[in-house]
């Protein structure tokens, strides 16, 4: 419907603009919750924008949370030519001498004769090689070319590894065979037949789901009952000649895993044949291919079962010399291993002894000889090897802390500006008397003001981060007192870094109740007080943890395991631990003196980067943090202001229809009186 358009032609008033002025006074209103609804959308923005700088902050904190991840070494080699490192936070500052006697390679096959054109077909036939025990069969038409059967290798589903590529030389281009790996596992080699193959027909489970190679043996679903002290497993076979191979016997303990007994049947096998484990099965191969009279047999002797495979029915065996490899031109005598598969050799720190004698692994590349360190072997040494060595990384600390003091001074400064007063402009920040972000202030302050919960005066270096020369001015911007700091961390380095970034570590004035962990997420950090209560015969009865500075009566029993106690671990409706020693564990004597009691002080350490972290984890967290409820809380004031807009509007504009109305009936009226008037001849 069209609105009604009043000219004021009849009246001589300018009635639009009278109904626009009576409107403007009704919207007095709307424009004060407009107002409102301005500021707390300011107030809203501002919010978020200290979300995201909280954020970084918290990015920043958690780079300093672990103490044990802060500590970093700078690696230096006495020939970065010939070997090179990494380390870790688990590695130790030092020397070490690495003498490297060989290079890991990988293998290498190359076609001796070759084919002219890469186009020159191979013709029809089978191509059999095996790579780390694994074998594969090809089989080429007779339009297949030289170029095909590198895709055929290349893209085959169960190409063990082996990449396969074209070399021109002499006129010709030659079939290249390269192993993926380097190391004597890693042989390549060109069968003449296909290599007999043993395979578990069932597999070994654990709850339904395959078994893997760190499965302990005792967690099989073939496992039953319980092990005596003689439970074994024996292993026996036959090598490719049919003769006996040495009996070996695995010792089950509950410690034994699948690894041990693959480990094991390489053992006794000796060479001659090589057990892998893979889907929940066990699979041994001949060394050499061709006709094969291996064979294997497991067999469980003890008090508990375990169900192995037999060696008649459980098997799916690939019987050796069945298919011959009959591509002509690629048998074994056809290619030149320009490169065999061979480990490294190094020593370290003159470990070990003798001559001949070495540590071998089957890369260049080796991170599990030396705690932390990752060595990368480039060429071989003299006999006096080369130097590797480690000295802390202060500087990467310093760089953490930097960043953290960066984000930290990022959110005061933000708080300053959104929270204060700006005398020159005569107005209050956005946010000034928000309880909420007040106290984010204060919470953020706090761990760098206060003495570090679980630290003890006369027993760590420092107690709070002044001393390690954090310092926070008059306006709360903080700043790192370099001098002050590298004093700190030459002193004590560890203390420095347990100060900084400790997470509920713990320790005990006892030598009989020890601690043995705690969650960083429940744990709170600080100072406790344990009994232990033995009854009559000597065994423990009983558990208690409180709080040091809590009275006797304070004190809740922990719940025993064996020789571990663990704090109550009860939580609130809403997941929040009831008490300060949830999670907390400690290992106890499970026997005592008969009817007595041992106490214990106990420590948990926090540093203030952790401290720091799980308060704005609470400012942050999705849905029920304290940034969280406060953007709802505006967000719900805006839409209020939105509402009561709304409804104010409706009237506004019910009000200017009933004013148009009015004056359409006044400009109506006076019509009809100017024609009755003219009809008079009195107008």
């Amino acid at each position: 419907m069209s609105s009604i358009q009043l000219p004021g032609l009849l009246s001589g008033i300018d009635t639009k603009t009278l109904i626009a002025q009576l409107i403007a006074i009704e919207r007095r209103t709307i424009n004060v919750y407009q107002t409102r609804q301005n500021t707390w959308n300011d107030k809203q923005k501002a919010v978020t924008d200290l979300e995201s700088k909280l954020s970084a902050l918290q990015s920043a904190v958690k780079a300093l949370s672990d103490a044990n991840e802060l500590r970093a070494y700078r690696v230096t080699s006495s020939d970065g030519d010939k070997i090179t490192a990494d380390a870790t936070s688990n590695a130790f500052e030092g020397n070490h001498s690495i003498v490297v006697n060989q290079l890991a390679t990988a293998e290498r096959w190359v076609h001796n004769t070759g084919l002219k054109y890469r186009e020159d077909t191979v013709g029809e036939g089978t191509f059999i090689y095996s790579y780390n025990h694994k074998e594969t069969v090809i089989a080429t038409s007779a339009d297949t070319t030289l170029s095909d059967l590198v895709g055929l290798i290349n893209n085959d589903p169960d190409n063990p590894g082996v990449t396969a590529g074209l070399l021109f030389y002499n006129d010709a281009y030659h079939l290249v065979l390269n192993g993926n790996s380097a190391g004597t596992d890693f042989e390549i080699s060109i069968n003449s037949s296909n290599t007999e193959v043993w395979q578990m027909n069932s597999e070994f489970t654990v709850g339904g789901g395959n078994a893997t190679l760190s499965t302990e043996i005792t967690k099989l679903d073939q496992f039953s009952g319980i092990l005596g002290s003689g439970d074994k497993i024996v292993i026996n076979g036959t090598d490719k000649n049919g003769d006996a191979i040495a009996t070996v016997e695995l010792n089950v303990t509950y410690n034994t895993r699948i690894e041990h007994l693959i480990g094991e049947i390489n053992a006794a096998f000796d060479g001659v044949a090589k057990a892998v484990f893979e889907n929940g099965r066990i699979i041994l191969t001949d060394s050499t291919s061709g006709a094969s009279d291996i064979s294997i047999s497991l067999s469980f002797e003890g008090d508990a079962s375990l169900t192995l495979p037999e060696q008649e029915t459980d098997w799916q065996i690939t019987s050796g010399g069945e298919t011959s490899a009959s591509l002509a031109g690629f048998a074994e005598e056809d290619f030149i291993k320009t490169q065999s598969a061979q480990d490294s050799k190094i020593k370290v720190d003159g470990f070990p002894q003798g001559e001949d004698t070495w540590i071998t692994r089957s890369s260049n590349t080796i991170d599990n000889v030396i705690s932390g360190i990752t060595l990368y072997l480039h060429n071989v040494t003299d006999e006096t090897g080369e130097q590797i060595n480690l000295t802390r990384d202060v500087n990467s600390v310093k760089d953490k802390l930097q960043k953290f003091i960066d984000a930290y001074n990022g959110v005061v400064t933000f708080l300053k500006e959104k929270t204060g007063y700006n005398d020159t402009l005569k107005t209050a920040g956005v946010l000034m008397g928000n309880y909420v972000v007040s106290n984010i202030r204060n919470q953020l302050r706090d761990p760098l003001y206060t003495q570090r919960s679980g630290f003890v005066e006369d027993i760590d270096s420092f107690l709070n981060t002044a001393q390690i020369g954090l310092e926070l001015d008059k306006d709360g911007l903080l700043s790192l007192n370099s001098t002050k700091f590298d004093e700190a961390i030459s002193q004590d380095y560890l203390g420095v870094l347990s100060l900084i970034g400790a997470d509920k570590t713990g320790s005990s004035d006892s030598a009989s109740v020890k601690f043995y962990g705690s969650s960083s997420k429940y744990t709170t950090a600080g100072n406790y007080r344990v009994k232990v209560e033995y009854d009559g015969s000597g065994d423990i009865s009983a558990a208690y943890i409180k709080l040091a500075g809590e009275p006797d009566s304070a004190y809740r029993a922990a719940t025993i395991n064996g020789n571990v106690i663990t704090g109550n671990s009860a939580f609130d409706g809403y997941g929040k631990a009831l008490y300060p020693e949830n999670g907390l564990q400690l290992t106890v004597p499970v026997t005592g003196t008969p009817g007595g009691a041992i106490y214990a002080n106990v420590r948990v350490k926090q540093g203030f980067a952790g401290t720091m972290q799980e308060a704005l984890e609470q400012m942050l967290k999705s849905g029920t943090g304290s940034i969280s409820i406060d953007k709802q809380y505006m967000d719900d004031q805006i839409k209020i202001l939105q509402d009561k807009i709304d409804q104010e509007q409706k009237r506004i504009d019910a009000r200017e229809e009933r004013l148009k109305l009015r004056f359409a009936r006044l400009e109506k009226t006076l019509a009809m009186i100017q024609n009755q008037m003219s009809g008079l001849g009195l107008a």
